[in-house]
């Protein structure tokens, strides 16, 4: 299975582009139309067709390929083939033996020869036809149909998505086509759906510290992170009035079901909560979670999780300064990116023209398998800000939970 180059891009029936990425070579080959009702989409017309296919594919480098108009058709009934296998296979059926035997016949050809030129210079070997680079996708195909990720080929969850992929995902938990349109449209439905369903329940509490996680002192000490400023339970029981005379009144009983966490009004002679001396207004939230550190950052790095918690259609780089912008139009510059660990951006929203701070990062919880993932955000503007961002953050750090499973 071709593990190179990541992903296609696709245009929805509005013509907005979005990444798509099937997980293999031979599974970039289905989006190019297909038999019946699949005919619309059909981009393979002629030879040259196939070659920008080719150029667009997970193949690198791109590779220079005469295409005849057989070849085409060929193509044609690879990728119809691979079509039925895809879907059958995705729904636990068994597959066909005809879709099986177009499958190996095409695999029989020579495939596509790489040679190396010098250090870091691969190629493909010339002269190259379509018959070899069919005989290259069909091979993909037998690696992937028969090797450990064949159950992990997949439909779109979303009833009017029929786009295939295989989930290579540590987790294993993708269910999406891509995050940048079919994932953000179920993201969007379930923020409304809760919201509507808010008005009918009491408010939740924030996120209080998980019995795994280190505590909050413990954390900004080893992350360098500004401590949380979300209170736990405990902290907020303490007694604020002398004890009341045996002939009062009894007190009432404590109501533990409403927001125990919510943040409490700072004393005279202290800034109110949230607002340091350093970086102004400033909110985090975290959680642990059920699943090891390398697990939450490859997928909280990866481009679901970016969409996540940054916004569809965002890539992030790793070196210092590379900008980044997401398909609503939120842009900013990575300012430190250390795998495994953490990732520093600075955050401007569409229309603003003032720059936040972003932290998102990854530790090893007390527990062993489980992993703290945290989300800070500084220099907002004021109170009511950071409110709103509050709950945006807490939004999100469910969806990221729930992404994970």
């Amino acid at each position: 299975m071709s593990e190179m180059a990541r992903g296609l891009i696709l245009h929805s029936p509005q013509g907005v582009p979005y990444r798509f990425d099937p997980g293999a070579l031979c599974l970039e080959l289905v989006p190019t139309g297909g038999p019946g009702e699949w005919a619309r989409y059909e981009v393979l017309h002629h030879p040259a067709d196939l070659a920008v296919w080719a150029a667009r594919s997970r193949l690198t480098p791109v590779p220079e390929i005469d295409v005849t108009s057989d070849e085409v058709v060929e193509a044609k009934r690879l990728r119809d083939a691979l079509l039925r296998m895809a879907t059958r296979q995705a729904h636990g059926q068994p597959l066909e033996a005809a879709d099986l035997d177009v499958v190996n016949e095409l695999a029989l050809a020579p495939p596509l020869v790489p040679r190396l030129l010098g250090a870091s210079d691969r190629r493909w070997a010339r002269p190259a036809t379509g018959r070899q680079l069919l005989s290259t996708v069909a091979r993909d195909a037998i690696e992937l149909f028969s090797g450990p990720y064949a159950h992990r080929i997949r439909q779109c969850a979303t009833d009017n998505c029929y786009l295939l992929f295989v989930d290579t995902s540590r987790p294993g938990r993708r269910r999406w086509c891509s995050m940048q349109r079919c994932g953000n449209v179920h993201k969007v439905k379930a923020l409304r759906a809760r919201q509507a369903a808010a008005d009918d329940r009491p408010a939740e509490p924030e996120f209080a510290a998980h019995p795994d996680e280190p505590r909050a002192q413990d954390r900004s000490a080893h992350e360098g992170l500004p401590e949380p400023q979300l209170t736990h339970r405990a902290h907020l029981q303490q007694a604020a009035t002398p004890a009341t005379p045996a002939t009062s009144a009894a007190p009432q009983p404590t109501d533990v079901s409403a927001d125990a966490n919510a943040e409490q009004p700072p004393a005279d002679n202290q800034q109110p909560r949230g607002l340091t001396r350093d970086a102004g207004w400033e909110i985090g939230v975290s959680k642990t979670l059920p699943h090891p550190p390398s697990a939450v950052w490859d997928f909280i790095s990866g481009d679901e999780g970016i969409a996540i918690w940054l916004g569809p259609g965002a890539e992030l780089h790793q070196e210092k300064g590379a900008p980044y912008e997401t398909a609503d139009g939120t842009s900013g510059e990575v300012r430190g990116y250390r795998p495994g660990d953490r990732i520093r951006l600075t955050h401007r929203a569409p229309g603003s023209t003032r720059d936040t701070t972003i932290q998102v990062a990854v530790s090893r919880a007390r527990a062993e398998g489980k992993a703290v993932l945290r989300f800070h955000q500084e220099r907002l503007s004021d109170a009511n800000e950071r409110a709103h961002r509050r709950e945006h953050w807490k939004q999100v750090m469910a969806d990221v939970a729930d992404a994970l499973g």
